[in-house]
């Protein structure tokens, strides 16, 4: 018996709810940096949002604390939630060139004295002229654009 299992779409669709609705209420549990909530294709925007706040309000209280003393040395991620919530509003090439750019980031500081130091410095100054790139070609297309719609 060579039958296929098949599950229904609307099964399908209720696990993915499901997960997402784990991931909305516990965020700490799912994801270990902020970055993974951009890329995860299991959430939509608004819910990528709604997870980056809990994110950026725990953040925050965690902040306070360590103002006051009351903290265990967790680093609060603060900085990267922020950058997280900013890469959301990007078109998708540039989410995808911020997210390698924070990621390669990330990693700079395990990496120092190592053979993984120079590759990574490396990589991360090309993306960043890359990006430098693709903004001035954006802002000389604008300015095309405007100029040709409203000729001197």
């Amino acid at each position: 018996m060579n039958e296929l299992l098949t599950i229904p779409k609307n099964a399908i669709d209720t696990l993915q709810s499901v997960e997402a609705d784990a991931k909305l209420a516990r965020p700490h549990a799912h994801f270990a940096h902020p970055t993974e909530v951009v890329v995860d294709p299991t959430l939509a925007k608004a819910e990528k949002l709604q997870v980056l706040e809990t994110l950026e309000q725990d953040a925050k209280q965690l902040a306070i604390a360590s103002d006051e003393g009351m903290t265990g040395g967790e680093s609060t991620q603060l900085r990267d939630v922020l950058q997280a919530k900013e890469t959301l509003e990007l078109p998708p090439a540039e989410i995808a060139l911020s997210v390698a750019l924070q990621t390669l980031k990330a990693r700079l500081p395990s990496a120092a004295g190592t053979a993984l130091d120079g590759p990574l410095i490396g990589a991360i100054d090309a993306l960043e002229a890359l990006s430098a790139a693709m903004t001035a070609a954006a802002t000389a297309d604008t300015e095309r654009k405007d100029y040709s719609n409203n000729p001197a």
